[in-house]
Parts: C-alpha cells; structure tokens; sequence
C-alpha cells in the first residue's frame, strides 16, 4: 500500500545553457512536466538527480518529481558518499512524495530490483498520470521501469506506453524515438509499427489497417510537435531486399506496395519513400546523423515495421540520446531510451544524456502544442 504525502520543496534557479531551447521562457509560460523515479532499486533517481543540476535542463520548464522522496534522499547520500559532486540536492527540487509502508520500502535494494520496487513504480506512473489528466502538469517524463518487476507486483502490461495509453482512453497511439545528433544538429524521428511482441508475430500483426494508422499518428505529430506540414517519410520494407520481388518474402508483393501507393494518393502533400529494403534505410540518417552528407538529404521520419528494426540503428547511433516519446496521447510524455541498468544502478556512473534530453524535449514539445492552441 502507498500512502501520499505532498513534499514540496523550494525549485533549483536555473539558467540557460545548450539544449533544445534557444531562448530562455518566463515562469509563467514554462511547461509544468511531472518526471517520475521510475524502478527506485534501478538508475532512475541517479540520472534524474544528475539532469536537474544541468542549469540547462529547468530553464525552459516547471519539474515535480514523483516518487519517493526517502529512497532519493539515499540515493543522493550514497552517491555523495562515493565522490559524485555533479547532482542536486533533493532537498532544493519539487517533490510529490510517495510515501511507502516501512516494510515495503526496507525491501527495496539500489541493484536489486523485485516486486516491492516494480509496484513502487507502478504507483509512481499513475500518480503522475493522474495528476496530468486531472490539468496539474503539461506533460510527463518516465524514468525506466523493469516489466518483468511489474509483473511480479501483478502488472500485466507490455510497458509504461501501454498504461499511459489505457489511462489516457487512447486507442490508437505509438513509440516515436527522436535524438538529435551532437555532430550536425540533424533531428532523427523514428516511429515503430509493432512494438513488444515477438518476431514470429510481426508478419501477422501488420496490416494496411494498421499502417494507415501509425502514418495517421506520424504525420499529425510532425505537424503538432514539430511543426512540420509537408514532410518526407520513409517506409522500411518487412524481407531482406524488401523481400527481392517476392523471392524472400511475399508481404510487400502482396500488400505493402499497394498499400504505399494507395497512400500517395490520399496524401499529395508528402513525399512516402518505400518500402526501402531495411538494410539501406538507414544509410542516409547515419550520414546526416555524422554530418558526412547534407542533412537535407535524410528523411524528416522513418517508420520501420518493427522493434528491433527500428531501434538497433537509433541505439548506435544515439544510445546516450535517444527519447522515446508516445503519440496519440492527450498530453506530451517523454522518456529516456534505455532501461534500469540494476547492474550499475548506485555507482554513479550511470549516464544522464537520454534524461537531460528527455525533461527539454518534453518541454518543447509542450510549448509548441500551446502554440497551435492543442492545449488550454
């Protein structure tokens, strides 16, 4: 059982630095967002206490953790102890304290994840969720959380993006993961058509039904979030050499092609590449992502067909970057593209990058829906 108590301590000042922002906002036009501790036991409170002493990170938004403020507090303790001098004192941040029961909260070990720590998060997650449908935040950031840990605590989700959706009554909604590169600026967007469920069922899962929807979502997020009408997508192939004609794979044939056809005609306004045979897709976003060949030369999004199709390529080349958005939602929600990391959880060696990314560009996103008047 969680009990609630509301903490607030007294905000960082903040000033600007080099994020998504080039302009520092007045408080009243800052982005409220709710960051969550995700798994307590995992790296979740170490990279959230190293983002918000980035100067950078708060000057465009408005933070309240949620989580427990006892299990940061040891957190922070533990890191001080080990040398880390680069984290802020949770006593100077926003905090909506969760409290937990004495007992459930002595089970729960930095490195060690279990149920205690997967239902800590879980309670964190609707917490958050709640007081954003309820007009108290703008938008979301999750700090990773372990599946497996929620199940143990009797949460049959895929992931946090399934619950965001569940709570939010959204039905149609997707995984979108953007990085922007630190050697030419270029933006990469990635969309995933399936997402955690096995190979062997991706073939079947995907349908012209289902495409039509996610390119819906992809289009109407390039518009709402990014501010872009016309842009250019890429459409991976499913088969090696997007299946050679039919030799080695009969899904493009039979209803891929047909499919990006039909929605050429629909949409004269945008450029759809595809299928593109999935090991060249990538290509050109690596050479705009390492500024060997002009950035205009890339697609503005990619929507590749599944998991690990789409993520291998965005995690080499942005492990420490990548954000992994959801779309379709009524609210913005952000989150770092990696996971608990229990192996090095309370070290202080775990890398805050995807965080810092994560907390600026859900405030960006933010500010740009205020801006078209999505929200209120």
């Amino acid at each position: 059982m969680v009990v609630l108590a509301h903490n607030w301590g007294k905000p960082t000042k903040m000033k600007t630095g080099t994020t998504f922002f080039t302009k520092k906002l007045d408080q009243h036009s800052r982005p409220r967002l709710a960051v969550t501790l995700g798994d307590p036991a995992g790296i979740g409170p170490e990279v959230v206490l190293k983002a918000l002493v980035d100067p950078a990170v708060t000057a465009n938004c408005e933070v309240t953790l949620i989580g427990t403020r006892s299990l940061l507090q040891s957190t922070y303790t533990q890191l001080r102890h080990l040398g880390s001098s680069e984290i802020v004192d949770p006593d100077r941040l926003s905090i909506l304290d969760l409290e937990l029961e004495s007992a459930v909260e002595r089970q729960i070990t930095t490195g060690s994840g279990n149920a205690a720590s997967g239902e800590a998060s879980f309670a964190y997650l609707e917490k958050a969720i709640a007081c954003t449908l309820n007009g108290e935040f703008d938008g979301i950031v999750t700090a990773p959380i372990a599946k497996s840990l929620w199940k143990a605590a009797g949460h049959n989700y895929p992931g946090q993006t399934e619950v965001l959706a569940q709570a939010s009554g959204v039905e149609k909604f997707g995984m979108l993961f953007v990085a922007c590169s630190p050697h030419s600026g270029w933006l990469l967007r990635t969309l995933l058509a399936t997402t955690h469920i096995p190979l062997r069922q991706v073939p079947d899962t995907l349908t012209p039904v289902l495409m039509t929807t996610k390119l819906d979502l992809l289009v109407e997020c390039l518009h709402q979030d990014f501010g872009i009408e016309t842009p250019k997508i890429a459409i991976s192939g499913l088969n090696p050499h997007s299946g050679e004609q039919g030799q080695l794979g009969r899904e493009e044939q039979d209803w891929l092609i047909s499919w990006i056809e039909q929605e050429r005609e629909k949409r004269p306004g945008l450029r759809l590449d595809g299928p593109v045979p999935p090991d060249t897709l990538w290509v050109k976003p690596a050479q705009a992502w390492y500024n060997t060949s002009p950035s205009n030369a890339a697609h503005d999004a990619y929507l590749a067909l599944y998991h690990d199709q789409g993520l291998i390529p965005v995690k080499l080349m942005a492990f420490d970057r990548a954000i992994n958005t959801t779309i379709g939602l009524p609210f913005v929600r952000t989150s770092p593209d990696h996971g608990t990391a229990f192996d090095i959880a309370g070290q202080g060696i775990a890398n805050a990058t995807s965080m810092k990314a994560a907390i600026q560009l859900a405030g960006q996103l933010v500010r740009q829906r205020k801006n078209l008047g999505s929200y209120q």
